[in-house]
């Protein structure tokens, strides 16, 4: 009889020894999907960030093309229609809608930081959008150049996001100079 409790007692440690490791590699892959998932969540934010300033500098440029004298007439002689509100709107929406995504995703599984660092992000963005609207149609590049300066707060929300995202997920170096004037190509010689 006790070989038969020894032999039934050793399977309950190998079974609970199984289902431990089983419980322990699930709760480490759904761990890993999570990381998986916020990194990704940062990624969709730098990029489609990016691609919205892309669209806000289009915007001012469409408008300082239209502020010619030559465009005031075109309405009237069934030339340019004006653009439309709801036309624009969809135009920045199909990239917002990826934006809103991953920055609702940081909200729910990113830390204090990347919360913050996303909600900047937002806010360096409406800044470009809010310079590109307000051109009025007058091409200024110097250096006050509210879209210059909203440009750059946008480059630097992004260059802060992305250095949080790498020490979040452990990528890489943690401190890198993302502005760096250094480039690689083909090696002379």
């Amino acid at each position: 009889m006790s070989s038969t409790v020894a032999a039934l007692l050793g399977s309950a440690i190998t079974a609970v020894a199984s289902l431990s490791a089983l419980t322990v590699q699930g709760r480490w892959r759904r761990r890993q999907r999570r990381r998986a998932e916020l990194r990704r969540a940062y990624v969709l934010m730098l990029s489609g960030a990016l691609r919205l300033a892309h669209k806000a500098e289009a915007l001012r440029q469409a408008t300082q093309w239209r502020s010619g004298v030559r465009e005031l007439g075109n309405p009237l002689l069934g030339g340019h229609k004006p653009p439309d509100p709801m036309v624009l709107h969809d135009w920045l929406a199909r990239d917002m809608s990826t934006v809103e995504t991953a920055w609702s995703e940081i909200w729910t599984s990113g830390d204090q930081d990347g919360i913050a660092l996303a909600n900047g992000l937002m806010a360096a963005f409406d800044a470009v959008l809010d310079a590109a609207m307000r051109s009025g149609g007058v091409e200024a590049f110097d250096a006050a150049d509210e879209m210059l300066v909203a440009g750059r707060r946008l480059g630097e929300a992004r260059r802060q996001l992305a250095l949080h995202a790498r020490r979040v997920a452990r990528l890489g170096p943690r401190d890198v100079d993302l502005f760096t004037a250094r480039e690689y190509g083909p090696q002379a010689g």
